[in-house]
């Protein structure tokens, strides 16, 4: 009788249809699950099983790239020489009579006037010239190679279509025009040797008059531009921007503190949603010891309106703030950290993985918050800033 009704068993289970669910479901699942949703209540809200939450998950994690970073306290010998190197490269680039725009002829010049002075180097760093270039150059003299003829040709060519153009004319069209003369050149050709005659497409100088208006601000503004509160873990701001890694955009969102301008947490995803949003502010706000009546302020861009992302803030008693739209001032903290980040760090490396362009955000916030002395803060660091208040606050 048993042994029947084993079999009876095994047989309804081995005709019962297979559930197959959806990729924008199974994501949807671990997503829900990601932004801090217990395990039990996952399971529950989707009635799925344990083994199938988590064979998602990890299917999930394989294919995309998702990190929140702690920030580290002490300053190392890294930060120290990314420090002295920016220090170098910038002083070498006051005593230079060109720019990056210039030609290779006229950079290795500057080089060779300056050599001794400061290393190849820095010098390649500042005028943006791989060294290779500089050796290959100086090895054969000033006699150009075959490229360089080249593109002495080309040049003529392109002046003469960007004027036929009335200056209307960018690197499509010019490379067609190439095309119709019988000459294949790449746009990023065509883009470097505009850049080095100095040639822009024209742009109507009153544009902005004819621009949609700015619509009304549909969420508030508590910040009101007050980029300087009287004490720590008052006001944090918070942005999200985007990093090329090989044929695809890496999205880096950060937490500052605008007492101290301190990077508090960062995240690195190669999607740009809630998720990212919430762990980053939670890594922060688990740092800090979840300061009370916090005014957290971004941009109104759908990873912060998000209704998930407001709950989240509201269960843990933080007020949201928002920038009014096309009003980019409103963050500007979180603007301006982001073009130094790009000047002095991001934009000296070209990034073959997610995880390379991780490590130098690891070494450039821990010299940011260290080592890197701010204006805004009486050339102190982040964490002087702070560490001083403190001493104040506790004497």
């Amino acid at each position: 009788m048993m042994a029947r009704l084993v079999r009876n068993l095994i047989t309804q289970e081995a005709i019962m249809p297979k559930i197959y669910y959806p990729d924008n479901f199974k994501i949807e699942v671990v997503k829900h699950y990601k932004m801090h949703h217990s395990i039990s209540a996952t399971l529950e809200k989707y009635g799925i099983a344990r083994s199938t939450l988590f064979k998602w998950k990890k299917k999930y994690e394989e294919n995309h790239f998702f990190r929140v970073s702690k920030r580290p306290t002490n300053a190392g010998h890294k930060a120290k020489a990314h420090l002295d190197k920016l220090n170098k490269i910038v002083a070498a680039s006051k005593e230079l009579r060109c720019g990056v725009t210039a030609s290779i002829t006229e950079k290795v010049a500057e080089i060779n006037r300056l050599e001794g002075k400061y290393s190849i180097h820095v010098l390649c760093e500042a005028l943006q010239l791989p060294r290779g270039t500089y050796y290959n150059r100086k090895k054969r003299g000033e006699k150009p190679n075959q490229y360089e003829i080249a593109d002495n040709e080309i040049k003529v060519l392109i002046r003469e279509i960007f004027d036929e153009s009335k200056e209307r004319f960018g690197r499509n069209p010019i490379k067609y025009r190439l095309q119709e003369r019988g000459y294949q050149v790449n746009k990023m050709r065509i883009s470097r040797l505009m850049k080095e005659m100095g040639l822009k497409v024209k742009v109507a100088p009153y544009a902005s008059e004819h621009k949609k208006p700015i619509p009304r601000n549909k969420f508030p503004n508590l910040l009101h531009q007050d980029f300087h509160p009287e004490a720590p873990n008052v006001s944090w701001v918070s942005d999200i921007t985007y990093v090329k890694v090989q044929a695809q955009y890496m999205f880096v969102c950060v937490v500052i503190d605008l007492f101290s301008r301190r990077v508090l947490s960062y995240g690195i995803s190669d999607t740009i949603d809630t998720v990212l949003t919430i762990n980053t502010f939670d890594e922060a706000f688990e740092e800090r010891g979840r300061p009370e009546n916090l005014l957290f302020h971004s941009d109104q861009g759908v990873q912060y309106t998000a209704f998930a992302f407001r709950t989240h803030l509201e269960e843990l008693k933080c007020r949201q703030s928002f920038s009014s739209p096309g009003y980019p001032y409103d963050n500007s903290v979180c603007e301006s950290f982001f073009n130094t980040l790009k000047k002095e760090a991001i934009y000296y490396h070209i990034y073959d993985s997610a995880a390379e362009l991780a490590a130098v955000l690891d070494e450039y916030i821990e010299y940011y918050n260290e080592v890197r002395m701010h204006r805004t803060l009486k050339m102190k660091t982040p964490s002087q800033f702070e560490t001083e208040f403190f001493e104040r606050v506790n004497l």
